[in-house]
């Protein structure tokens, strides 16, 4: 029977973790795109029938770039004739060093109620290229993650004779049991064949995940504690204090205030800030600093929480590296829930075959999969690497090609189907990704051939795999502490978990 399968709504249901991370890039993409077509507008109105006009330089905020220190400068602007008033308009260029207030600098606004004055009329053409190439960009990687087009599934036919030696394989083996049963049944040994049914042996799989998961939250939770030490750090030298005046209020396009301040010492100084209700702190008002005695440019409101400073960039950075453990840790957290609540269901019959997966690219196997046959429907899914499996494939090498492996499927809650699998002889397998209709895009699923095995690993291949795991550590290291550097290798560890945890080479080396 030929069965159509596609639609938006099944498309979104296979859709895996890399496949949303793909459409996370994609969503940058386009929202560079969107920015990229508003500036490249903007410049075009303001080239071609703009105000021309001068800004006088009120307020210079300092930037830290990959092109270096860059400042953003903004005051009011007034066009060539008089008739045009804007209160504030931000200078498109950034300049490498602040200008000095009342600067003036010409150029054109696009109209009376813009906020950007451009010095350059063909700025225009090169972000309407980087409009078009991230434009570009978005649209190669989204049409294969959402190629929607309905396809043609049929299951492939049984051949009989395969199902004959399957039948035959499955009578001998109850004849076997059968035969040699002890007249005392507390004497029963299990065997390789047994059913689903019987006791499974430890399942060091689950623990091994469990470990990685928790050991991700603890290294992500010591690395905050280490930031939060190090801030606390920071700001303990600001000690001394003063009283200090506002002498300048809503300056520039961000509406900060100036403020003036003198040390212990008898020098003045001045710095400024952004407070989130600018009509609080007007011209004469008095603000409390607190500042460091020995270096008192080193200084902080004694009130942070009243205005909008600006996140050092140590935890800007160190937040940046923790976005993905969060997103990972949550993911964990929500698969591990599914298969608890999956343990619970009602669990029915099913059969297995073994297929390892391997990267169209690429040269060696990665994971196990499971092509899961139901009573209508062939699925595909991933599963977690289980030393059992491949010990039990080696005991049985018959059932690589002939005989299927039998199963009880138990379905775990949730929009995206995923089966915990009990299979006989091997315990329980737990679901490395979701189930799906068809095989994946970037692998090759083929079946499971024991000659993959029992290959030993150059060692040039160990120590570049460790060197590389040496540097990942030492840079967290020296961004935010020994925990940084645990929580970068936690992370790298919870993601090959993720993806099945198979190790070097994508499985356990059988020698025998």
């Amino acid at each position: 029977m030929t069965r159509r399968i596609g639609g938006p709504l099944r498309r979104i249901r296979e859709l895996e973790l890399h496949d949303w991370l793909m459409l996370s890039f994609v969503a940058v993409s386009f929202g560079c795109a969107i920015w990229m077509a508003v500036l490249a507008i903007d410049s075009f109105r303001a080239a071609y029938g703009g105000v021309a006009g001068a800004m006088t330089v009120e307020d210079c905020v300092y930037a830290d770039t990959d092109d270096g220190p860059q400042w953003t400068c903004s005051g009011p602007f007034v066009s060539a004739d008089g008739a045009v008033h804007i209160d504030a308009v931000t200078l498109q260029d950034r300049p490498t060093g602040p200008l000095e207030d009342g600067t003036t600098v010409a150029g054109r606004v696009s109209s009376p109620s813009a906020g950007t004055l451009h010095t350059d009329g063909h700025t225009w053409m090169w972000t309407a290229g980087a409009m078009l190439f991230f434009l570009g960009l978005g649209l190669y990687h989204l049409r294969p993650v959402l190629r929607t087009e309905p396809e043609m599934a049929t299951p492939p036919p049984v051949d009989p004779e395969i199902a004959a030696v399957a039948e035959r394989a499955r009578a001998f083996l109850t004849e076997w049991d059968h035969a040699f049963a002890p007249s005392t049944p507390l004497a029963v040994a299990p065997s390789a064949g047994s059913t689903v049914d019987a006791p499974k042996r430890a399942n060091l799989a689950v623990g091994k995940v469990v470990a990685g998961w928790l050991l991700l939250g603890l290294t992500i939770a010591a690395t905050m504690w280490h930031l939060m030490e190090w801030e606390r750090q920071q700001d303990a030298p600001l000690t001394a204090q003063a009283l200090g005046t506002v002498t300048g209020a809503r300056l520039g396009a961000e509406n900060r205030i100036e403020v003036a301040y003198r040390d212990a010492a008898g020098d003045d100084w001045r710095v400024r800030w952004k407070p989130l209700d600018a009509d609080s702190y007007p011209e004469g008002g008095q603000v409390p600093v607190r500042y460091d005695p020995t270096q008192p440019y080193e200084v902080m409101p004694a009130y942070p929480e009243f205005f909008e400073i600006e996140p050092r960039g140590r935890t800007v950075l160190v937040q940046l590296v923790l976005l993905p453990g969060y997103v990972l840790a949550g993911a964990w957290t929500w698969r591990l829930g599914r298969w608890v609540l999956g343990a619970l269901r009602r669990r029915r019959p099913a059969e297995a075959r073994v297929m390892v997966a391997q990267l169209h690219w690429g040269t060696e196997p990665t994971s196990f999969w499971l092509e899961l046959r139901t009573e209508d429907r062939i699925w595909y899914q991933r599963i977690v690497w289980d030393r059992r499996l491949v010990r039990w494939l080696d005991r049985n090498p018959w059932s690589v090609d002939r005989v299927p492996l039998s199963v009880e499927l138990r379905r775990c809650p949730g929009l995206r189907r995923m089966y915990l699998v009990d299979a006989a002889g091997v315990g329980r397998l737990w679901p490395a990704s979701t189930a799906r209709a068809r095989p994946p895009r970037n692998y090759e699923l083929s079946p499971v051939k024991l000659h993959m095995f029992g290959f030993a690993e150059p060692m040039s291949r160990h120590l570049a795999i460790l060197l590389a795991l040496t540097v990942l550590a030492g840079g967290g290291w020296l961004l935010a502490g020994p925990a940084a550097a645990a929580y970068l290798l936690a992370l790298i560890g919870s993601y090959q978990l993720w993806g099945g945890g198979a190790p070097w080479r994508g499985f356990y080396a059988l020698r025998r």
